[in-house]
């Protein structure tokens, strides 16, 4: 597994975006997303920026952490999943406040591989969280895997226009909701309606010259 970007290397990404070698995933109203994978194909990379001016950082830095929480709104989340919260804290660096945390899956040993399933055996996420200077947040989000198994161009289609953008107004509703789950956790957090489907999708795009669906080849791993 590719090592980790330090604080200050995860800044300059935030304020000065590397892409090179990079190809441009999915493009939303707040969000970009861009992937690349090694040469043979073991390591899928994600480097993700999003721009959300209705949530501050601190309200999205605490639902990130908030296990519990995420198993109300998150219905993607599969509840047997094992992961190490490597590190998360805050840090006042050259006048600005950045929230930081860093996750990375362990080996599911006790958890026998499973058919038509492609495995994901190790991952590591690392996301920093600024102020944008109003009411918002900007923030820069990097994850790498290592998938076993084939993993189709339909799939990867999928996930960039429908996939991401719905994750993210998934994501965001859970946001506004926060505080007053808080108060009340009884409380219904709203999910993305299903007359959003085609709205958020029509938000995001595939850049033709870029389209790693047309581009990559499928992921082909030992199952």
């Amino acid at each position: 597994m590719e090592s980790s970007m330090t604080i200050e290397e995860l800044i300059q990404e935030m304020d000065q975006p590397n892409f090179t070698s990079w190809k441009v995933f999915a493009k939303g109203s707040s969000v970009n997303v861009y992937r690349r994978t090694d040469d043979d194909h073991k390591l899928v990379q994600y480097k993700c920026f999003s721009h959300i001016p209705d949530v501050t950082p601190e309200i999205f830095y605490k639902v990130a952490l908030d296990v519990e929480y995420r198993l109300v709104w998150d219905k993607y989340l599969e509840v047997q999943y094992t992961f190490v919260r490597d590190y998360y804290g805050e840090y006042d660096i050259g006048g600005r406040h950045f929230y930081y945390a860093m996750t990375r899956t362990e080996p599911l040993q006790s958890i026998p591989p499973r058919k038509k399933i492609v495995r994901i055996e190790t991952c590591q996420s690392q996301t920093l969280l600024c102020s944008d200077g109003a009411r918002g947040h900007k923030s820069v989000f990097l994850y790498i895997e290592e998938p076993r198994g084939n993993v189709p161009k339909s799939f990867w289609t999928w996930v960039a226009k429908f996939g991401v953008p719905m994750y993210s107004k998934l994501t965001h509703n859970a946001c506004i909701a926060y505080p007053n789950w808080i108060k009340d956790k009884t409380i219904k957090v709203p999910t993305v309606a299903e007359d959003e489907v085609d709205e958020t999708a029509a938000a995001a795009m595939i850049t033709v010259e870029n389209d790693l669906v047309n581009n990559d080849d499928d992921i082909q791993q030992e199952k």
